[in-house]
């Protein structure tokens, strides 16, 4: 069908706000048992509340049992240790005898679940959090990590890992094994119960600035010895350790500045696949993963290389790495299952997912495809999907696919990001005009550009703007120097970066230069505000939730991130304050000369409310175009369907009326 032309950003588009507000379902924690996949799931039309669900796939990845919720309301799955939580829920027990365990939001108490039957509340600790716990069967406990939340002004949370009795009269009861530390994470416990391993770090350290990997001797009853630094500190970090066998170590260190898989044989670290590829995330939450170990023993990675995603069985004793060849953007929150590996897919064209991998060499049975359709033995079934992020299907005409393109950043280092054209089945811009685009700064600002079909990316390409998801100066995925690059540079590499991806953009023919907009939240939302008070490429800014006051940030943040803004911005608790003030948007705020759009919710404790009116006063009061919208009932960071639909019909209609485009 011949493509109707009309002006870029001007398209009509089937993907309505309504179906990516609805569709936006946040796939959590995976896990898993037997031939069963469990996984956790946010709702935004049930108020963000948290559910657990359940799929069974067989060794060929045929779905044997739909997708279910077990999780009755109003019970909501949701851990809140270190503030970003993660670890919310645990599977304990084979397919014969299901047993889970979950903190519930509102108490972050533990409590025992078996599918079917109301939940049991297991600990009643009304000033402590709990999550990220594994089951210590031969000692009928739990191992989980734990916070207190201290009533007192100006007391931080204590951190530690408890041991949660399971059984009898002391059912319930909790046990300090470990303290000491600012933070603890990612318990492991070896097959024999003999040996507990962990990561935990102190300030002012994030876990991926330096995090060590401590061993204890763990006593037949239950008593942890003193912790053993076997890896990390010293300046590296450690990610996601996990026993191989009694004696055997799996764990993602970064040494050589990039995460690479070792394994500790109980007295030494080997490098298990030495390689310019990162293999750990940030640990923002507890549970990441990157690995797991496939039904046949095998290691089954996801990593980065050169900004664009791989996956691969790895061997343990050769180092060698098999490509697997996967179809996704990217694979991660990986589990093991009878019959392969389980996670979360980003899609290519589709929604992000909860799949299930069968291992490599596995084949389609009988059952479920003819033998005389069966694929050749050497190559595996196809991935089944459990569970979609969206209950949508996208004409394949109107999805754009994200392009990796590198290009010179502000300090003259190669920066990645992903590229995504205007496409649409119907439409097509007119002959020599080029689109309008978005330049986008993710939050964090230690995290990255997500990989896969976003659903909000595709709401803007589908209507003939182009989208640019910046990877700027301390992105993950790129090693540790790249990261490194905005250490002390926070508000001036991250921007200097955006503002060179918008005239790469400009220059390569790929936007028009006079109709590009720069929008983030959170961190994001920062740069966003910055970008627009120290440069003059960007017509306009989209604000989401984002920071404006560093100092108030910095008296008010909570302790994870406590020593995180020192080092982002290079002061120290006697200095900050001049620094602070330099680099804060609100100070800089006669910078701003072009339209500004900001969202705030009401509830958010990490910038207040405050702040993005004060922002939108003063241009105002200058006479520049800006539009304020505020949720009630919303914290840092959306949740809500309504307040998701909202924010995507407000920026699209700011963003045609500030750059000049025609609406639908």
């Amino acid at each position: 069908m011949e493509k109707l032309v009309k002006p870029f950003g001007a398209w009509a588009a089937k993907l309505s706000a309504e179906a990516v507000a609805g569709g936006a379902r946040r796939l959590g924690d995976v896990q898993g048992s037997g031939e069963r996949i469990y996984w956790s799931e946010g709702r935004p039309a049930e108020k963000g509340r948290q559910v657990l669900m359940r799929a069974s796939v067989d060794a060929a990845g045929q779905i044997i049992e739909a997708a279910a919720d077990i999780l009755p309301a109003p019970f909501s799955a949701r851990s809140r240790i270190h503030e970003y939580g993660g670890g919310e829920f645990l599977v304990a027990g084979g397919s014969d005898a299901e047993r889970l365990f979950f903190t519930n939001d509102a108490d972050q108490d533990l409590y025992e679940l078996i599918p079917g039957a109301a939940p049991e509340r297991l600990t009643i600790e009304p000033l402590m959090r709990l999550g990220g716990a594994i089951l210590d069967s031969g000692r009928d406990r739990l191992i989980a990590i734990a916070e207190t939340e201290t009533a007192r002004a100006g007391q931080q949370p204590q951190n530690m890992l408890v041991a949660v009795a399971l059984a009898g009269d002391s059912r319930g009861q909790i046990e300090v094994i470990a303290s000491g530390h600012d933070f603890y994470a990612s318990p492991a416990l070896s097959p024999d119960g003999g040996r507990l391993a962990f990561l935990a770090w102190d300030l002012p350290d994030m876990p991926w600035d330096q995090a060590g990997l401590y061993v204890a001797q763990v006593s037949d009853g239950g008593v942890a010895g003193e912790p053993r630094l076997v890896a990390g500190g010293n300046g590296t970090a450690v990610f996601q350790p996990r026993w191989l066998d009694a004696t055997h170590l799996l764990h993602v260190c970064d040494e050589s500045g990039w995460g690479n898989l070792y394994v500790w044989d109980g007295k030494t670290s080997r490098c298990i696949h030495r390689a310019d590829a990162d293999f750990g995330r940030p640990l923002w939450q507890l549970g990441a993963s990157s690995y797991a170990l496939d039904g046949h023993g095998a290691i089954v990675a996801s990593y980065f290389e050169d900004g664009a995603f791989r996956c691969a069985g790895v061997d343990i004793a050769s180092g060698m790495l098999e490509p697997r060849a996967v179809p996704f953007a990217m694979l991660d929150n990986l589990c093991a299952y009878d019959g392969g590996i389980a996670g979360i897919a980003a899609c290519h064209d589709a929604a992000p997912a909860v799949v299930a991998v069968p291992a490599a060499g596995s084949q389609p049975t009988a059952r479920s495809q003819p033998a005389a359709r069966s694929a050749p033995a050497a190559r595996s079934a196809p991935p089944a999907i459990l569970r979609s992020a969206a209950d949508i299907e996208l004409d394949p005409g109107d999805v754009s696919k994200a392009e990796v393109l590198a290009f010179t950043g502000g300090d003259g280092a190669q920066v990645y990001g992903l590229y995504y054209r205007p496409v649409n089945a119907r439409f097509e811009g007119p002959p020599g005009a080029l689109p309008p685009a978005i330049v986008s700064a993710h939050g964090g600002p230690t995290s990255a550009a997500g990989r896969g079909l976003k659903l909000r990316r595709q709401y803007y390409t589908s209507r003939g703007f182009a989208v640019f998801d910046v990877d700027y100066a301390g992105s993950t995925g790129y090693g540790r120097a790249y990261r490194q690059r905005l250490d002390g540079q926070w508000g001036i590499a991250d921007v200097v970066d955006c503002a060179a991806a918008a005239r790469h953009l400009a220059a390569t023919g790929l936007a028009d230069g006079t109709r590009i907009a720069i929008q983030g939240g959170s961190a994001g939302g920062y740069t966003v505000l910055m970008a627009l008070a120290t440069s003059d490429v960007f017509a306009a800014g989209s604000c989401h939730y984002g920071i404006s006051d560093l100092e108030l940030l910095m008296r008010h943040t909570h302790k994870f991130e406590s020593g995180y803004l020192h080092r982002l911005l290079g002061t120290t608790p006697d200095n900050y304050k001049t620094i602070c003030k330099e680099r804060s948007p609100l100070t800089l705020i006669d910078g701003i000369k072009c339209p500004l759009i900001l969202f705030q919710g009401l509830d958010d404790k990490v910038v207040p409310p405050e702040q993005s009116q004060l922002i939108a006063q003063k241009l105002r009061a200058r006479g520049l175009e800006v539009a304020y919208h505020e949720f009630a009932g919303e914290g840092h960071g959306f949740r809500r369907a309504d307040t998701i639909k909202t924010v995507l019909r407000e920026e699209l209609a700011f963003l045609h009326k500030v750059l000049r485009l025609r609406s639908e």
